[in-house]
C-alpha cells in the first residue's frame, strides 16, 4: 500500500500543474503557395485585423487577374515560353484578309482588324481574349504597387504588435492563440509580397512583348 503513494502523488501533481508550465507544441503553419488565395486570421486588434483583411482582399484580386492572364494565354495557344508573337503571326496567316494586328495605346492593347463585318467566330474570340488579357495585365501591375504600399504600412516591429495584442486581450490562452495568428499572418503576407512581385514581373514581361509586336517602345 505504501509503495503506491508516490505514484498517486505524482499523478495528482500533473493534473494540477498550471497550463502555462506545460509543454506547448507550436502549430504547423501552411506556407502560402503561388496561386493560392491568402487567408488571414483575426488577432482581435481592430486596426491590425482591418489592415490584414485589406491586404488579403487586394492580393486575392491579383491572384484572380494572374489566373485570367494565364487562361487567356492558354486559350490563345501561347506556349509555356509565352511567345505571343508567334500566336499573332498565326492569326495573321489564318485570317490575312482581315489583317489582324495588335494595337497598343499606353498600357492598353487590343487585337484589331481591317473590318469588323462578318468576322469569323474564332477571330472574334481571339479579340475578346486579348481584351481580357490587356485588362488583367494592367490590373496586375497596378495592384502590385498598391499592395506593396499597404504591406509597408503594417508596423514592421512584430514585438510591438504582440504587445498590443496582449494588452487588448488579457486571457493567457487568448494571448497565445492570437499571437500565433499574428505570426502566421505576417509570415504569409511576406510570401504574398514575394508572389505579388513575381506576378507583376510576368505581366510587365508580357507587356514588353506586346510593345515589341506593336512596334513601339514603353
Amino acid at each position: 500500500m505504501f509503495c503506491c503513494l508516490p505514484c498517486c502523488a505524482q499523478g495528482s501533481a500533473e493534473e494540477t500543474e498550471p497550463l502555462s508550465t506545460q509543454v506547448r507544441h507550436p502549430r504547423q503553419v501552411k506556407v502560402l503557395e503561388k496561386g493560392e488565395r491568402l487567408q488571414v486570421k483575426t488577432v482581435n486588434v481592430p486596426e491590425y485585423d482591418e489592415k490584414f483583411s485589406e491586404i488579403a482582399e487586394l492580393y486575392n484580386k491579383q491572384v484572380e487577374n494572374h489566373n485570367t492572364m494565364n487562361h487567356c494565354l492558354a486559350q490563345l495557344n501561347v506556349s509555356a515560353s509565352r511567345n505571343l508573337g508567334s500566336c499573332i503571326e498565326t492569326l495573321k496567316t489564318q485570317y490575312s484578309s482581315y489583317d489582324p494586328k495588335i494595337k497598343m495605346e499606353g498600357y492598353n492593347f487590343s487585337l484589331t482588324t481591317q473590318t469588323t463585318d462578318n468576322l469569323p467566330e474564332a477571330l472574334q474570340e481571339s479579340q475578346g481574349l486579348v481584351t481580357q488579357l490587356s485588362r488583367a495585365v494592367k490590373l496586375l501591375m497596378s495592384t502590385q504597387t498598391k499592395l506593396g504600399g499597404m504591406v509597408f504600412s503594417v508596423p514592421q516591429d512584430k514585438s510591438e504588435m504582440e504587445s498590443k495584442i496582449k494588452e487588448v486581450n488579457t486571457g493567457y490562452l487568448d494571448q497565445i492563440r492570437l499571437v500565433e495568428n499574428l505570426q502566421e499572418n505576417t509570415r504569409n503576407i511576406d510570401m504574398a509580397k514575394k508572389h505579388s512581385k513575381e506576378y507583376e514581373e510576368e505581366a510587365r514581361s508580357l507587356l514588353t512583348e506586346i510593345a515589341n509586336i506593336s512596334g513601339i517602345s514603353l
